[in-house]
């Protein structure tokens, strides 16, 4: 019976204590409110006020879940406030709540343009691929992804930073990510595509241009072209093409390269020459016959008129070669 009377006398005094919990309390929320960060709590959202300042303390920390995406919103009731409360183990039944039906909950929020974005896509292409090619023969521009939208993030220092993961592309589109972080934190990330040409003076024939001529000033102009969807081998600079000389035909305009040029040929086949052996200090010399023709620095074969023998020489000039090897039973 004692146990029973101290059972009621206890739970008498928590209901008293509970019903004074939130006695004094008041929270007046508004029909629209505006917010910042990723948490939403209950001091966001309203105004408590109250004579126990621990607990209107404690009420404004309460987390009633995450705040909604920046720029939309959710609906808060009275019901679903109250259960959230519900946990703390107080009795709000106490709380004196002035609220309308519906609270609507709004992320404060600020938006970037996607021109920002597109430009600073630009400008990393433009610094990686200046590092390379000068100033003026770059060409930037967006590969099939029409107006960048905007983007609407969370309210804080922004700051946008770029990078290109594959390097610079001029014979296919360049991928650039722009990364957008706000107080620090990466909130939104974006891979733009851009078409990036590469515009350069290449050297191409003035005239015709028969096989085997010696090309000269007067025969080659320069032609502002697009090199990035051009193979390798053409000359951006004349002064390495003149006094070579064509190894086929070149018709008006045509792209002069590497492989349709070469060197003349100082040395014909038949030509008498010297041909000069050095080891060490020691050098050679004695008369040969060329057995076929040659260019400054090409190996052609030659004839000892002496021997007979035949050997492999670099031609030095019109009249001269060297053996690349030298043995002791002579040139």
């Amino acid at each position: 019976m004692l146990t029973k009377v101290c059972f009621l006398i206890m739970l008498q005094m928590t209901l008293l204590i509970s019903s004074t919990f939130a006695e004094g309390l008041t929270i007046i929320m508004p029909p629209q409110v505006s917010i910042e960060g990723a948490m939403m709590t209950l001091g966001q959202v309203a105004d408590i006020s109250g004579d126990d300042e621990l607990l209107v303390e404690k009420l404004r920390q309460f987390k009633l879940g995450s705040a909604p995406v920046p720029g939309s919103s959710v609906v808060l009731t009275k019901e679903l406030l109250v259960m959230r409360l519900a946990s703390l183990g107080s009795a709000v039944s106490g709380i004196v709540w002035q609220m309308p039906e519906t609270v609507t909950v709004t992320t404060r929020f600020q938006t970037i343009k996607g021109q920002v974005l597109l430009d600073k896509a630009i400008g990393a292409a433009e610094e990686r691929a200046g590092r390379s090619v000068s100033s003026g023969e770059i060409s930037i521009a967006p590969t099939g992804i029409g107006n960048v939208q905007d983007v609407v993030i969370p309210v804080g220092n922004i700051e946008i930073t770029s990078d290109v993961p594959y390097g610079i592309h001029y014979n296919t589109p360049t991928t650039i990510t722009v990364i957008v972080s706000v107080n620090g934190k990466v909130v939104h990330k974006i891979n733009l595509r851009l078409d990036v040409k590469l515009y350069q003076q290449v050297v191409v024939s003035a005239s015709s241009i028969s096989l085997g001529e010696i090309l000269t000033a007067d025969k080659l102009r320069y032609e502002r072209m697009d090199t990035g969807r051009m193979g390798s081998g053409y000359f951006t600079d004349v002064s390495k093409v003149l006094g070579l000389m064509t190894r086929r035909a070149l018709t008006p305009g045509m792209v002069v390269t590497e492989a349709m040029v070469n060197k003349p040929s100082l040395i014909k086949r038949g030509n008498i020459v010297t041909i000069i052996a050095r080891m060490g200090g020691m050098e050679v010399t004695g008369s040969g016959q060329a057995m076929q023709d040659g260019s400054e620095g090409q190996l052609i074969r030659v004839q000892n008129i002496s021997s007979t023998k035949i050997v492999s020489a670099k031609v030095l000039d019109a009249s001269t070669v060297q053996v690349l090897t030298y043995k002791s039973n002579g040139v």
